[in-house]
């Protein structure tokens, strides 16, 4: 993943990807772990920045880097 820190599409491409090569996709894992996968799509593209969607990307990219 080469963006973690910067909210872009290409984070999400990332983020994805990583997903794909576990045998899951972004929607499947959203749902185990409690995310909202349109709140999550907005926030790690940057589409939202407010306070909670930052708290919000910091948990979901937490728990991605967890599931490793």
């Amino acid at each position: 993943m080469l963006h973690l820190d910067t909210p872009s599409d290409d984070l999400l491409k990332d983020v994805r990807a990583l997903l794909v090569k576990r045998g899951t996709s972004l929607a499947a894992f959203c749902k185990v772990h409690g995310f909202t996968r349109q709140a999550v799509t907005l926030t790690v593209t940057g589409r939202r920045t407010g306070p909670k969607s930052t708290a919000l990307m910091a948990q979901f990219l937490a728990k991605v880097r967890e599931a490793a």
